[in-house]
């Protein structure tokens, strides 16, 4: 009877790269006043955790936050993580 593989480490990586968003939607679970806080991880801290990820297994990555799309370095960040192998979703 063959053994089971399990997989180890993270498969999945969730990047909340910002807590800002220029939209008010009710339905969101970020609350208001995190649109204050500032406190963000930089391009060269986004792009250790992309690698530190991908290093341990993980092969699919979602964008999120607030809004991503309000980054300036979004594009750098993408690129990356294609050029990492991995799967980018939003």
């Amino acid at each position: 009877m063959p053994t089971a593989k399990f997989l180890h480490g993270p498969l999945w990586l969730l990047a909340e790269l910002t807590y800002l968003c220029p939209l008010q939607c009710a339905y969101c679970s970020n609350p208001l006043d995190f649109s204050k806080y500032r406190n963000e991880l930089n391009t060269d801290e986004w792009l250790s955790v992309l690698r530190q990820a991908r290093e341990m297994g993980a092969a699919q990555l979602g964008f999120s936050g607030g809004e991503p799309l309000v980054r300036r370095d979004l594009e750098t960040l993408v690129s990356h993580a294609r050029e990492l192998g991995f799967i980018p979703t939003f």
